[in-house]
């Protein structure tokens, strides 16, 4: 009898952003993206936040969950009691133990918690957003609801004094709907914090990287036919950047002299192949190496002669397979050159299928 084949992993979108990795259904689009914050969209409405930050300072969960109540104390319906959560969230929430301490929380709008990663010493905040109630399910929710509220203890049915309002006292948010739950529950199972010190996955658009460890991203971009990310770990700088359409961005120079004039070198400077460099899917690439001066005193006359250590730039730029896409990637580091860290960088930069 032939072996049963492997089970196929489920279809889902991979999202990895600044020290967060997750993995979300496959029709949930990055929306709003910060240095810590990651928002995502089903069909144009958000479906998940997530804020985090680092935090070394021990976990309080009786200070935290005092300090979310006084944050949100005008979202409608917040609680942070773990009497009110929805006792289904709790349940779903549980799944987090021992890997993050947490401190529950929910609103009309959604649930979500305050999570701890003790060991990447970083707190993170998620969100996760309720569909609108449709009218025909909220008439149908108030109907019950008029219906229970208008039986007293003993199953009679009260009546209410003309031009009396009715007072309605929600002493708990509303349960989530078991889909969404269940969506959230396979979303936090992959939640991850990953800490400064070791590399730091991205995974976002068309982009997938392993950024160095200890460098931290200083700015970012995206818009059509740019993607770039920018990084700093003291005076060592790392840029990463996927340009498209190709032959556009080249306006027909070879790969080569586009690098040299991009880098500001001669053409004999960059060379097509690197024994250290094997960047993934490259068609055709050029690299290059040079040592530069750094000015002490920026550069007046007097004292351009003097200077405070040489600065190593590194540089690669590579064609994507059969793909229309350019890779261009650049370290400056100061004292020796970080061969390791640019083989590294390289070896893990993909440009990934997008829908």
């Amino acid at each position: 009898m032939d072996p049963a084949p492997p089970p196929q992993e489920p279809h889902v979108r991979h999202i990895a952003w600044n020290g967060l990795s997750l993995s979300v259904p496959p029709d949930w689009q990055p929306h709003d993206v910060e240095h810590h914050f990651l928002s995502l969209a089903r069909h144009g409405r958000t479906t998940l936040e997530c804020a985090w930050r680092p935090d070394p300072a021990e976990f309080s969960i009786p200070r935290r969950r005092a300090a979310l109540e006084r944050q949100n104390r005008r979202l409608p319906g917040f609680t942070a009691d773990p009497r009110r959560v929805p006792a289904r969230w709790a349940q779903v929430l549980a799944a987090l133990r021992p890997r993050l301490t947490y401190v529950p929380f929910a609103w009309h709008g959604g649930c979500g918690a305050l999570c701890h990663d003790d060991e990447a010493r970083c707190n993170v905040e998620v969100r996760f957003l309720a569909e609108p109630a449709t009218p025909s399910n909220a008439q149908g929710a108030q109907d019950t609801q008029d219906t229970q509220d208008d039986r007293d203890s003993h199953g009679g049915r009260r009546t209410a004094s003309p031009g009396a309002a009715l007072a309605v006292t929600r002493l708990h948010a509303p349960q989530p709907a078991e889909a969404a739950l269940l969506e959230a529950a396979s979303v936090l199972a992959t939640l991850r914090l990953h800490p400064r010190h070791e590399a730091v996955p991205f995974r976002l658009h068309d982009l997938e990287l392993s950024a160095p460890a200890g460098f931290a991203l200083r700015d970012f971009t995206f818009r059509p036919g740019l993607c770039a990310l920018h990084f700093r770990r003291g005076a060592d700088t790392l840029s990463v950047e996927r340009l498209s359409p190709a032959n556009v961005v080249l306006q027909g120079l070879p790969l080569r002299h586009w690098a040299a004039r991009r880098a500001g070198l001669d053409t004999r400077e960059v060379h097509a192949r690197a024994p250290h460099y094997h960047p993934h899917n490259a068609r055709e690439s050029a690299f290059w190496q040079r040592i530069a001066r750094r000015p002490l005193f920026g550069s007046l006359p007097m004292l351009r002669g003097l200077s405070r250590g040489a600065m190593h730039e590194e540089g690669a730029a590579w064609l994507v397979g059969d793909e229309n896409k350019l890779m261009a990637v650049c370290l400056c580091s100061i004292g020796s050159p970080a061969p390791d860290t640019m083989a590294a960088l390289c070896a893990s930069l993909r440009v990934i299928e997008t829908d």
